[in-house]
């Protein structure tokens, strides 16, 4: 009996030693709210507002959760939720009218699963925030720095469903958006984008999918203003990158099957300049595509349908134009064009086809159409005005 009555004790000792909640909440100026809910063992809330009509709500349920939120200003709002096991989440807002979860916002900050961590900082006016993790392992930043910037449109900046999904937007200037979703298992992405009116949005479905991760650089990344790039990814192990440095640049990267890749080491589309065009479209498996671009008003596209083809295009100078279609099997094409309002077409359907097309001048114009198995066509253009054609049929 004494035995039983010290087991006893013990365990009362022991819940009470580990059952260590704590909240601290600091408030400053008029109309401040703020809520703090905890459940479990060992969770931690530290609030800190300073400045008028702030609200704050803070629901944590598991173990070892910890939130950390401190708003200064006027008209902050935010929503923390957590529920799981070793959970993070830390928010910082400096400026007016900075928000997370109100106002028909869905989420400033939503954990639900195992050792999550989300860190938001907004320093600026009327910024705008989300982020909504789901599964284990997770993690999502979101640093905003400017006026107006947006990385929830009323539906999600970062919203990630799965295991060991890594999730990083980074925007300075203002009036940004960025959309980031991602679903499966270890899925990677990182945006970053300095300037005002950029826009960027990111969609990745299936397992191990990579962006912009930590060997990868970037998964879309804008310097400018008014650049706008997308990038969809459906399958498993797929890659995509990004790159605009310049002014009103679009960039776009669809890809639908397994293993493809549009990201050569850095970028899938990359481009210098202003005002240039680029977009990869690839369905299937095993396919790769690389647009590179410099100067300005220049436009590329790189659309394959099948598996194993490979696309690469590189232009230099202004008013450039390349069209690059395969439907097949391990087709490839090369496509190189330096100077001015140079125009390219190639288009291979079949198998195992192969293009070189090299322009060097300005106004030339080529044209390659290849239908069958196992053609090879090699196009050389220096000078100005000249104009290749090549068709091959079986």
């Amino acid at each position: 009996m004494r035995k039983l009555m010290l087991s006893a004790a013990a365990l009362m000792c022991g819940t009470l030693m580990f059952a260590q909640n704590s909240s601290t909440v600091g408030q400053v100026g008029s109309g401040n709210v703020s809520t703090v809910d905890q459940y479990g063992i060992l969770n931690d809330s530290d609030l800190g507002q300073n400045g008028n009509n702030n609200d704050a709500t803070v629901d944590q349920s598991g173990l070892a959760n910890d939130s950390d939120i401190t708003q200064d200003g006027n008209r902050n709002d935010y929503l923390t939720t957590q529920n799981g096991i070793g959970n993070t989440s830390y928010v910082l807002q400096e400026g007016n009218n900075n928000q997370g979860g109100g106002d028909f916002l869905i989420w400033g900050t939503r954990q639900i699963g195992s050792l999550n961590s989300s860190s938001t900082t907004s320093i600026g006016n009327n910024n705008n925030t989300g982020t909504s993790q789901e599964g284990l392992g997770n993690s999502a930043v979101i640093e905003q720095i400017g006026n107006g910037n947006v990385t929830n449109g009323g539906v999600w900046g970062i919203r990630q469903d799965g295991i060991s999904n890594d999730a990083m937007v980074q925007q300075y200037g203002n009036r940004n958006y960025d959309h980031t979703e991602q679903f499966g298992f270890d899925n990677q992405f990182k945006t970053t984008q300095e300037g005002n009116n950029n826009s960027a949005d990111s969609y990745q479905d299936g397992n191990r999918n990579l962006g912009g991760g930590t060997s990868l650089t970037w998964g879309i990344r804008q310097f400018g203003d008014n650049n706008t790039a997308t990038s969809r990814s459906l399958g498993d192990d797929n890659n995509a990158g990004s790159g605009q440095y310049g002014n009103g640049n679009t960039a776009s990267i669809d890809q639908v099957g397994d293993r493809n890749m549009a990201n050569g080491g850095y970028f899938g589309n990359y481009q210098v300049g202003n005002r240039n065009n680029a977009s990869i479209d690839q369905n299937g498996d095993d396919n790769y595509a690389h647009n590179e671009q410099v100067g300005d008003r220049n436009d590329a596209t790189s659309n394959q349908i099948g598996d194993w083809n490979d696309s690469d295009t590189y232009q230099t100078g202004n008013r450039n134009n390349s069209d690059v279609v395969q439907c097949g099997n391990y087709n490839d094409s090369d496509v190189d064009q330096r100077g001015n309002s140079n125009t390219n077409t190639v288009s291979q359907f079949g198998n195992s086809h192969e293009s070189i097309v090299l322009t060097i001048g300005n106004n030339n114009t080529s044209m390659v159409d290849q239908s069958g198995f196992n053609h090879a066509s090699d196009v050389y253009q220096l000078g100005n005005g000249n104009t290749a054609t090549v068709t091959q049929n079986n």
